[in-house]
């Protein structure tokens, strides 16, 4: 039979992107934006959640963000003196690896740096995470009393009941209430309760599934800045660091 000739609809997450173009897109972008921009940073993030980078974004509106591979990045700065973009830019090129952005601002040096001082967002750990602290649910009632903003000394509502027994916590019912019940082997002490995980554990997915409806952030987003370009003074300072010779 000869192929239809009718009208077909192709899905849009079934069309791939042109990758040569968006290289090209992220390094005229980096370029323009070190030619219009006072100050560029180069900063490193911890723990990356979109959500909160979105915040970081909102609240430097007048200035732009950028993230990428280090490759691309280096590439729209220039990594010589000869290929550079602006004059001197190119002695950031220590500083831009690993999993970081460069912020292209206008705003005073001195303003940044108080601003990402301050700044530090709370989530909740992943798998492979390592625990900040041990946490252990107390024998009786169980509360979201571990950081729940707004939540603290409320019960957790019983239909989370199956799903706790499902991770494995000795779990029961009692008049409208979760509480933790005793082991049958009698081995669950007092003072004890049930260990969900101690400080310095890699968690796994049962634990973090544990610790998000408990209501425990031991994830921290931060931002750390490494470095700053000055377009007027031509030069690059290592953040909280000695001058860094522009020479390369």
């Amino acid at each position: 039979m000869p192929p239809s000739k009718r009208n077909r609809v192709i899905p849009t997450s079934k069309t791939r992107k042109n990758h040569k173009d968006l290289v090209r897109r992220l390094v005229s972008n980096v370029h323009e934006a070190a030619e219009k921009y006072s100050y560029i940073w180069v900063f490193d993030v911890q723990n990356m959640r979109n959500n909160f980078l979105k915040r970081v974004r909102q609240e430097f509106d007048d200035s732009r963000i950028m993230m990428g591979k280090t490759k691309v990045l280096l590439v729209g700065l220039g990594q010589t003196q000869e290929t550079e973009c602006v004059p001197g830019v190119s002695a950031l090129r220590p500083y831009v690896k690993g999993e970081v952005g460069l912020l292209f601002t206008d705003r005073e040096p001195k303003e940044v740096e108080e601003y990402f001082e301050d700044f530090l967002a709370e989530d909740y750990a992943r798998s492979g995470s390592v625990a900040t602290r041990e946490i252990r649910i107390p024998p009786g009632p169980i509360y979201t009393r571990y950081g729940v903003e707004g939540g603290e000394d409320d019960p957790l509502p019983v239909q989370i009941e199956p799903t706790l027994r499902k991770l494995g916590i000795p779990t029961r019912l009692h008049k409208g209430t979760i509480v933790l019940e005793e082991q049958p082997d009698g081995s669950m002490e007092e003072e004890e309760g049930y260990l969900v995980c101690r400080e310095g554990d890699t968690l796994d997915s049962r634990q973090t599934s544990i610790l998000k409806i408990l209501g425990v952030r031991m994830s921290e987003f931060r931002i750390e800045l490494k470095a700053v370009y000055s377009k007027e003074a031509e030069t690059v300072r290592e953040v909280g660091g000695m001058d860094v010779d522009t020479a390369v």
